[in-house]
């Protein structure tokens, strides 16, 4: 099904009304043959020295003298008899060696996209960070038999498709650090294949609505593929023990299945339609914001296009049977949005959607220049069209692009209106939703350039600034749990006790304590009873208001007695906790010798660690 400029479904070319030009007047695009340019130019230069050496020897020279003359050119010169041109030595080796790149330039590029998705696909699996407290949650729920695990979730807030597969593969691979990890990686190089072809799918939409060349297919399915190889974002949490990759794989096979049951209305295309959706709202309740979007869509299109209005409310209600499968979930869902939510989080500000494509183009000046190539190739694939060697803009939008727009926007304008009004988190692990739709539309743009040279250019900037980025991220470390916990079982005498304030520094830290082996260390956390390996976000603001560190600190003391110390994991600065673990420090000082043992560092997940002697 194709679309035209007004959101209405056609077939053929998308004409608009007065499309803007971006220079100079229109004319038929050619191909430049790099080798052909140079011939001709030789050529020129040759016919005019020839014709000059021929006037003057009609002037002067005998039959000897052109004997000569014509040994001297038969060994200075080679005479080119398909184009009558004359070719120096100097000038033959530097027109092979042009054919030989421009001959040579299709494998040049399918040798330069093996070796950056090679690249991109390596850093998945690269990172030497230990596991923070997401991922120890993560690992410590999947590691529980199934009824458990599923009670555990209760508590924790999320769905349990992610959970019961990483529950799956620990069982066949284990439970280390590299082996939880790989799951995630695994699925991220799963969706490479699928963005390459939605991205194909994207370019012949494109071309037969009149706004894309004929080779738009292959040119946005191959920048869809290095954009998704190369993407920070992917990269980082392709190299987490999480569920985002999981999302950004399955956002794609939505939309692939969404496709595919609008343009034909079959039993197996409306019921894999069905299983992408409810997969999405079993990996993460962010994608309810991504399926209202669509669906609301589909309504609209069924009350404007009455001849579309069959096949689009099918499609829809195939999304709309997702709530059968739902169904058994939904007490524990409801459970969750009553009592858990996100108490960690902070209002953001309407300036939080642009900063998130910078987010997901990574770091530092490589993460600035990556976002700006995403925000520029999807300003030019949301408006613009190849118009011969310009580009033809049309500031209201084309097929597909402002389609891909309104994916990529609408949710993330709908979590950032919960957020200010709903009380629930804005954070940019959790905007995978609409990762696919904008690297669909900047792949788009990108390949709308005029020029298969600027066309290549661009993503090379892309992929070097993408790799770049997801380098520095994959590496760095994110906590500081192994420190810790090593300078933990360096210092723990048997009878110890560790004390973790927040009860979020517990899982991590708990974990690489276990990781070293048999530690005999009692461990009791800040205002949480379930434990260090867990954090229960049960109506977890208000425990915190009513807990305090002064309570806590006694009992912290009576637990270790006069013989044992205490050594306390602790981080200031988490919200509901207001000053609670700096009173329990200063407490435990008043009782004991307080030292210092770890610093805390700048870390996505910084904490210190100090030890209180036995009782003076």
């Amino acid at each position: 099904m194709n679309v035209d400029a007004s959101g209405s479904p056609t077939v053929g070319q998308d004409t608009g009304s007065g499309p803007a030009v971006l220079s100079g007047p229109r004319r038929p695009q050619a191909p430049v043959d790099v080798t052909a340019t140079a011939v001709v130019a030789t050529a020129a230069n040759s016919a005019t020295a020839a014709n000059s050496a021929t006037a003057a020897n009609s002037a002067t020279a005998a039959n000897s003298a052109t004997a000569a003359n014509s040994a001297t050119a038969a060994n200075s010169a080679t005479a080119d008899v398909t184009t009558g041109t004359v070719i120096t030595p100097g000038t033959a080796r530097t027109t092979t060696a042009v054919a030989r790149i421009a001959a040579a330039s299709p494998q040049l590029l399918v040798v330069a996209v093996i070796l950056a998705v090679a690249a991109g696909a390596l850093m998945r699996f690269a990172t030497p960070s230990h596991l923070w407290l997401d991922e120890s949650l993560t690992v410590a729920i999947a590691s529980r038999p199934v009824p458990q695990l599923l009670d555990a979730l209760r508590h924790d807030g999320s769905p349990p498709l992610y959970y019961l597969l990483l529950h799956a593969w620990i069982a066949v691979f284990g439970d280390g650090d590299v082996a939880v990890r790989a799951l995630s990686g695994v699925l991220s190089l799963a969706t490479l294949p699928a963005a390459w072809l939605a991205g194909r799918r994207v370019g012949r939409t494109a071309f037969q609505a009149g706004n894309g060349g004929r080779d738009a297919d292959a040119w946005v399915g191959l920048a869809t593929l290095l954009m998704f190889a190369c993407s920070p974002y992917a990269i980082r949490y392709g190299s987490e023990t999480r569920m985002y990759s999981l999302v950004v794989l399955l956002v794609l096979v939505f939309g692939l299945a969404t496709v595919r049951a609008l343009e034909r209305s079959e039993p197996a295309r409306l019921a894999m339609l069905t299983l992408a959706t409810a997969a999405l709202v079993y990996t993460h309740y962010w994608t309810f914001l991504l399926i209202f979007t669509v669906a609301a869509f589909m309504l609209l299109q069924a009350r404007r296009r009455p001849q579309y209005r069959q096949v689009t409310l099918r499609a829809f209600a195939a999304m709309a049977a997702s709530a059968v499968l739902f169904a058994p979930w939904m007490p524990s869902f409801l459970f969750q949005m009553l009592h858990t939510g996100t108490p960690w989080a902070p209002k953001v500000q309407a300036q939080v959607l642009l900063d998130t494509v910078f987010d997901w183009a990574g770091p530092t000046s490589t993460g600035a220049l990556l976002g700006i190539v995403l925000l520029g190739g999807a300003l030019i694939g949301l408006t613009a069209r190849p118009d011969g060697r310009e580009l033809a803009v049309k500031v209201s939008g084309r097929v597909p692009g402002r389609y891909l727009a309104a994916i990529w926007l609408v949710p993330l304008v709908l979590a950032y209106c919960v957020n200010m009004f709903g009380g629930s988190a804005y954070a940019e692990r959790y905007t995978g939703i609409a990762l696919p739709a904008c690297l669909l539309l900047a792949s788009l743009g990108i390949a709308q350039l005029p020029g298969r040279r600027v066309r290549a250019g661009v993503l090379i900037v892309a992929s070097l600034s993408g790799l770049l980025g997801g380098w520095q991220l994959a590496r760095t470390e994110r906590t500081q749990a192994g420190e810790i916990a090593g300078r933990i079982v360096a210092l723990a005498r048997p009878g110890d006790v560790v004390a973790y304030c927040p009860d979020q520094l517990g899982p991590a830290v708990h974990r690489a304590i276990e990781r070293h082996g048999e530690v005999t260390v009692r461990e009791i956390v800040y205002a949480d009873s379930s434990g260090p390996a867990l954090v229960d976000w049960v109506d977890y603001a208000d425990r915190m208001k009513r807990a305090n560190g002064t309570s806590f600190a006694a009992e912290v003391n009576e637990l270790a007695g006069p013989g044992h110390a205490v050594l306390l994991v602790r981080a200031d600065g988490y919200r509901f906790l207001e000053g609670a673990c700096a009173v329990l420090s200063d407490q435990l000082a008043t009782l004991r010798d307080r030292t210092v043992q770890v610093e805390r560092r700048n870390l996505y997940e910084g904490a210190s660690l100090e030890r209180f002697s036995t009782l003076r």
